[in-house]
């Protein structure tokens, strides 16, 4: 299941950012659509798409993964397969909210979630892997095989290639390899051979006495909540804003701005990522999370001062691609220790029980976060004169109170009064047997 999830990773990549932004300057000149034109749409059909992201965990959580997941897969290949018929900046609101609520919202939450109905003991290493593999490695690698089929075969063409590897990689795992959950199966959280020691009701058994068991609602009252989440949407925000604009960025530096050269610039991040995730993942499963947390907001301070140096016109030439390149990379470790650490609290603080509805919630801010970064930044460029300097510097300065905040995140108290209804009834599959 952990190979599964990671396929559902891959697939959101023609959805996230590092690919959708190769398409725009494509988009601008189909459409006639100048940079804050094109910025508005994707960030209004962002923000509608984190909307419906709660009522999709807790469809998760009703009718099982595996249904949903097949669904949505579904949905994405076809959104992605519509922007090719997008006439208009209407039509392209459209098609970015269907791409980004199927793919980058859904598809990539519920990657996640699967992980957490398979892992306890493991679940920060199996998290990391699927960062590492899934997210960070797709990232790497999609970038450049798309601006060459951009370049090489047009991008319609290119988004019906993505379309369809988006089929490739999750209807064969879904229909032939997914599971809810490892009670299907007759197994156990992590592989164990008997009951894991902190089963709860979605895993078959009664929840021990110290299982949370937090229900949206509940969650939503801690403060350990209200501290990983606003870290967690700050990375989704500055990073998309630093990946949508990445070529505008470095023709405001004196630079052609090519597609070349943003992806030079973008690559480290991942790479950086996905290496921190993977010391992060081990460490997770053993440092507590308040002493991991802090470093990802002062982290992302310097990565944002490295890539407002980068844009201000205070190094040589030569050395522009390469010093953002380095922002970058270090925006790839602070979003690294925000993903490590901040998935796996969320399961630990709040159980499983109603974990998609958890996460949903999460992920609508993440989102809708994302979808602010592009406009906010290409709003404040334009105030500034066309000007990047002072929104880095806000940027940079976000990690100031983050990092402090962070350094009080301890587990919640559990709530007085527990629902241990399941969420995930027993009901006959639609897509097939399910053992």
């Amino acid at each position: 299941m952990l190979g599964v999830a990671i396929a559902m990773a891959v697939a959101t990549m023609p959805t996230q950012t590092v690919v959708v932004s190769l398409f725009n300057d494509s988009l601008r000149t189909s459409l006639d659509l100048d940079v804050e034109e094109l910025s508005r749409a994707y960030t209004i059909g962002t923000i509608l798409a984190a909307l419906p992201l709660p009522w999709i965990g807790r469809m998760a959580d009703k009718h099982g993964l595996r249904r949903v997941v097949f669904a949505v897969a579904l949905g994405c290949a076809g959104a992605v397969a519509l922007l090719t018929q997008v006439r208009g900046l209407y039509g392209l609101v459209l098609c970015f909210f269907f791409m980004r609520l199927l793919g980058q919202g859904s598809l990539g939450m519920l990657a996640g979630h699967t992980i957490s109905m398979w892992f306890e003991r493991r679940l920060g290493t199996a998290h990391s892997l699927l960062a590492i593999v899934g997210f960070a490695g797709g990232s790497a690698l999609m970038p450049a095989p798309t601006a060459w089929l951009i370049e090489h075969h047009g991008w319609k063409p290119a988004a019906l290639v993505l379309a369809g590897m988006i089929l490739l990689l999750t209807l064969p795992c879904v229909l032939l390899i997914f599971r809810n959950k490892p009670e299907d199966l007759g197994q156990h959280l992590d592989g164990d051979l008997a009951e894991h020691g902190t089963h709860d009701v979605l895993h078959g058994g009664k929840p021990p006495k110290d299982d949370p068991a937090f229900t949206r609602r509940q969650a939503m009252r801690t403060r350990a909540y209200w501290i990983l989440v606003p870290i967690m949407c700050a990375n989704g925000l500055i990073g998309t804003a630093l990946l949508f604009h990445m070529q505008v960025m470095l023709r405001s530096a004196g630079l052609e701005g090519s597609e070349a050269q943003a992806a030079i610039a973008i690559q480290p991040w991942p790479i950086a990522f996905g290496f921190s995730m993977l010391l992060l993942g081990w460490l997770v499963d053993r440092v507590p999370p308040r002493k991991l947390l802090p470093f990802g907001p002062a982290i992302m301070l310097v990565s944002c001062v490295v890539c407002l140096l980068a844009v201000s016109g205070r190094v040589p030439t030569g050395w522009i691609v390469a010093t953002m390149a380095i922002g970058m990379g270090l925006f790839g470790v602070s979003m690294g220790v925000s993903v490590a650490v901040g998935n796996p609290a969320i399961a630990r603080y709040f159980g499983r029980t109603h974990h998609g509805a958890i996460r949903g919630t999460i992920t609508l801010a993440s989102v809708a976060a994302t979808g602010v970064g592009p406009w906010l930044t290409g709003g404040a460029y334009l105030l500034a004169g066309k000007d990047f300097t002072p929104i880095l510097i806000v940027f940079a300065l976000t990690g100031v109170p983050l990092g402090v905040a962070s350094l009080f995140l301890r587990p919640p108290t559990p709530p007085v009064v527990r629902d241990l209804s399941d969420p995930d009834p027993d009901e006959p599959d639609p897509i097939g047997p399910d053992g």
